[in-house]
């Protein structure tokens, strides 16, 4: 099990580097951080984990994809996005996002609505995909943390609220966001 940095940790402010090369210890690393969102016996932390998130700075990351099944993202980009953005939607279906990082915020973040992306899977084979919410959320949400952005800085720029969990999951607003 890897231990997950928490904000303001220093390399979750840092752009992870490409893989050139899926090796063994790739392998090894891209499995530990599988089982470390996504134990085999309990239930899984969240939706995705990136590598930055446990102090490496390789561009890996784990979501959950449509199929209900952890993937692990080698390389991963956005190849294109719509121009239709969340909050298109009817308010019903917006959601909150948060992060293991920063556990206990959360906050709506207005990300494009459908995505096309692309990854190495841990065998080296290249994935093309088309996400629709939450999964694209998700997907943006990991590739924001390979570049050092995390959903607060969103937060913060669009003027959405930030919430905080109180011990019962009630929300509460944050009157000082994080920075």
């Amino acid at each position: 099990m890897l231990t997950i940095i928490q904000h303001p940790h220093p390399t979750l402010r840092k752009k992870a580097k490409p893989v050139k090369t899926i090796t063994p210890e790739i392998q090894q690393f891209s499995q530990e951080l599988l089982q470390s969102l996504a134990p085999k016996t309990g239930k899984p932390l969240g939706v995705g984990l990136a590598a930055n998130q446990v102090n490496k700075l390789h561009r890996i990351f784990i979501i959950k994809m449509p199929d209900d099944k952890f993937t692990i993202c080698i390389n991963p980009q956005i190849i294109k996005s719509s121009k239709k953005i969340i909050s298109s939607l009817p308010e019903e279906k917006h959601f909150l996002e948060g992060c293991l990082s920063i556990p206990g915020y959360y906050g709506f973040v207005d990300r494009p609505l459908k995505v096309k992306v692309q990854y190495q899977t841990i065998k080296g084979l290249n994935k093309t995909k088309t996400l629709t919410p939450p999964y694209s959320s998700y997907f943006q949400h990991e590739l924001d943390h390979l570049n050092g952005i995390l959903f607060i800085d969103h937060i913060k720029q669009s003027k959405q609220p930030l919430y905080l969990a109180d011990k019962k999951g009630k929300l509460n607003l944050v009157k000082n966001p994080l920075e």
